[in-house]
């Protein structure tokens, strides 16, 4: 009976064993999450899908636009119930950031404990919280016609609430205005010069200023073939103070970072000005791109942060591809 009993116990022991093994593995500590969640906000952050119905045959017009103001009522919806998220998830990062002691610095963004989502929700969460009232008021104000003049409010919406054309209109404008100012700039290229003849001395301006001459090249270039990345170039984004009123304007009118009224009115903007908007560019584009390299690289980036990357740092989109943006996104990095 004895070895009955030992084999009996023996067996009732592996049970156990068996049984405390997936507790045991339950207990470690979360694996990390893949590139593409560290690196891309969740879909809630983006617009949701706009579907309009197609005109029945024999359908009055009068009927088919009012279908039409339907659809676009429940595009809107979904959009403030997508910024409502947004702003909830927002407020849990800040509170995860209170709770551990840290805060969004400008030097660290969340002293390391944010991915690059988490960080990117925070930054686009604060002009929405001013957005979403004035939104729910033109809902409530002009309803099913809201479509027919929403395009012209685009600053006063949120992100999550603009529609295909509306999101196009802009980038079509905001790249043929950086054409534009990169035009105007070649054109006076030696006037600009001749303003602000200092000598550059310091190491990482001069880098810097060789970098930004060659925005003066065809669109495909952000940096000389075999030279150093615009990447590389930035760091540290406080050389800016350091570079000439031309070198300044260049990067401006690459970067967008032109004051609009002056934009419109052809005029140049002071040089405090231009120091002051592109050392913020380059601080956020320095972080940004430290972000990206850190939680995944450009490949891991999704359709939506590939092109809203390549519009951060002045590289055109309409009419490329995704595979051609990831090309030119690519250039940033390296040569």
């Amino acid at each position: 009976m004895a070895p009955k009993s030992r084999t009996a116990t023996s067996a009732a022991a592996a049970a156990a064993a068996s049984r405390a093994a997936p507790q045991q593995h339950s207990s470690r500590a979360p694996v990390a999450a893949p590139p593409s969640e560290r690196l891309n906000p969740p879909p809630f952050t983006h617009p949701p899908e706009l579907s309009v119905p197609e005109r029945k045959e024999g359908q009055n017009y009068a009927s088919y636009l009012l279908s039409c103001g339907k659809a676009y009522i429940a595009f809107y919806k979904s959009g403030i119930s997508h910024t409502r998220q947004t702003l909830k998830h927002a407020k849990a990062l800040r509170a995860k950031l209170s709770a551990q002691g840290h805060g969004v610095s400008k030097e660290d963004p969340g002293a390391g404990v944010l991915t690059r989502a988490e960080w990117q929700v925070i930054r686009r969460s604060r002009r929405d919280l001013v957005r979403l009232p004035v939104m729910g008021f033109l809902i409530l104000a002009l309803g099913e016609w809201l479509p027919l003049v929403v395009v012209y409010l685009t600053p006063v919406i949120p992100e999550a609430c603009r529609i295909p054309k509306q999101v196009q209109r802009v980038l079509s404008r905001k790249e043929a205005a950086r054409k534009e100012r990169l035009h105007r700039i070649g054109l006076h290229a030696l006037r600009l010069k001749s303003l602000d003849r200092r000598p550059q001395t310091d190491e990482n301006a001069v880098r810097l200023a060789a970098a930004v001459e060659v925005l003066l090249s065809p669109e495909t270039k952000v940096a000389k073939e075999g030279g150093i990345p615009m990447a590389r170039a930035i760091i540290p984004p406080d050389a800016a103070v350091d570079l000439s009123l031309f070198h300044l304007l260049l990067l401006s009118a690459r970067l967008d970072c032109h004051p609009r009224v002056l934009d419109k009115l052809y005029l140049t903007p002071p040089k405090w000005l231009l120091q002051r908007n592109v050392g913020k560019r380059l601080a956020y584009l320095t972080q940004d791109d430290e972000l990206i390299k850190r939680d995944g690289g450009v490949q891991a980036l999704d359709k939506q942060e590939l092109r809203r990357a390549c519009v951060d740092r002045g590289i055109d989109v309409l009419g490329k591809s995704e595979a051609e943006q990831r090309k030119l996104l690519g250039q940033w990095y390296k040569m």
